[in-house]
């Protein structure tokens, strides 16, 4: 049901509230959510077994992407996720992989091959992935720092790409 609020795009392109545009079409497939719903908060636990939350991360500018070792656009994507999670944390940015369906195994094993930094949580019966509508993989949200879906997308991006990384530039800026 909350998943069907994900579903509706509305306008490429929202105007901020200092007047800015964002563009959201810069990213192939990227689209903006319409009235920019409220994220569902969800709690799972990382791979040390610690419960992370969502909401944890309030404050910040959140990219959610849905993920498995087994699936390869997710693997290809990883690598430019990370470049951009290094090169913008520090401004507030903050990437939270929900590994879906997969072995813990399998999916530490990929976290450890890649050299991800950015937290990672387990979602092994795909309970949060089903609430989101990640049908595909990888599935990616945009949430901002009040904790409003601004934008998805179903599909592999070149996060480190100059329209991904100007596009994070500009929401970090509102």
């Amino acid at each position: 049901m909350l998943a069907a609020l994900f579903l509706c795009a509305g306008p490429l392109v929202a105007q901020t509230q200092r007047g800015a545009v964002i563009d959201y079409k810069v990213i192939p497939k990227l689209a903006e959510v319409a009235d920019h719903p409220e994220a569902p908060d969800f709690t799972l636990v990382n791979p040390d077994g610690k419960k992370v939350s969502l909401k944890d991360f309030r404050g910040k500018l959140v990219t959610v992407n849905f993920w498995a070792s087994w699936c390869g656009p997710c693997r290809a994507e990883m690598p430019s996720m990370e470049r951009l999670y290094l090169e913008y944390k520090a401004a507030g940015f903050e990437i939270l992989a929900v590994n879906v369906k997969d072995k813990r195994s399998d999916a530490l094993s990929m976290a450890k091959q890649l050299k991800l930094s950015f937290p990672i949580v387990l979602d092994p019966e795909g309970e949060v992935g089903q609430l989101y509508g990640a049908w595909a993989m990888p599935a990616t949200y945009l949430i901002d720092r009040k904790g409003n879906v601004l934008a998805r997308m179903w599909g592999e991006v070149d996060w480190n790409s100059q329209a991904a990384r100007k596009l994070i530039k500009s929401l970090l800026e509102r």
